[in-house]
């Protein structure tokens, strides 16, 4: 009886374990960076890549928490183009990062982040960020 207990309890903690490829599905966002960059390129917008990593709260909390709110969704899905990556897929190395979830505001252009956000962060304190953002992307789009 023990061994169930301990393997529902095993099993159940994989259901709730961040997957980049699922949480992109839900949200309608991209998985793969060069889809992404692509699409960025094409739209003349930043993209924002999201790296998070399995068995990890805090990012599960920004997905779940941060990402799923009406207005961060809507700012994200007007103005940007959104990538949720696992920190294990293919991406360039210069975003490589060890602190997770980490955030990129990524200039399509020359494929350099022009800000990035390390750790978790509210709904709140995103929407400022993509704020700043929208300006900065103004003047980096604007021909």
């Amino acid at each position: 009886m023990r061994k169930w207990i301990i393997s529902i309890f095993l099993l159940s903690g994989l259901l709730w374990a961040t997957d980049a490829v699922v949480a992109a599905q839900k949200l309608g966002v991209e998985s793969q960076y060069s889809v992404a960059l692509k699409k960025a390129q094409t739209q003349k917008r930043m993209l924002v890549m999201i790296i998070v990593k399995k068995h990890c709260r805090w990012c599960n909390k920004l997905i779940d928490r941060t990402l799923h709110d009406r207005d961060v969704k809507r700012t994200l899905d007007e103005e940007f183009v959104t990538l949720i990556i696992d920190k294990d897929a293919d991406y360039p190395k210069v975003f490589r990062e060890n602190f997770f979830p980490s955030m990129f505001f990524i200039d399509a252009k020359t494929q350099k982040s022009v800000y990035e956000n390390i750790g978790y962060i509210d709904a709140k304190t995103l929407l400022n960020d993509l704020h700043e953002a929208k300006q900065l992307q103004k003047t980096l789009y604007s021909d």
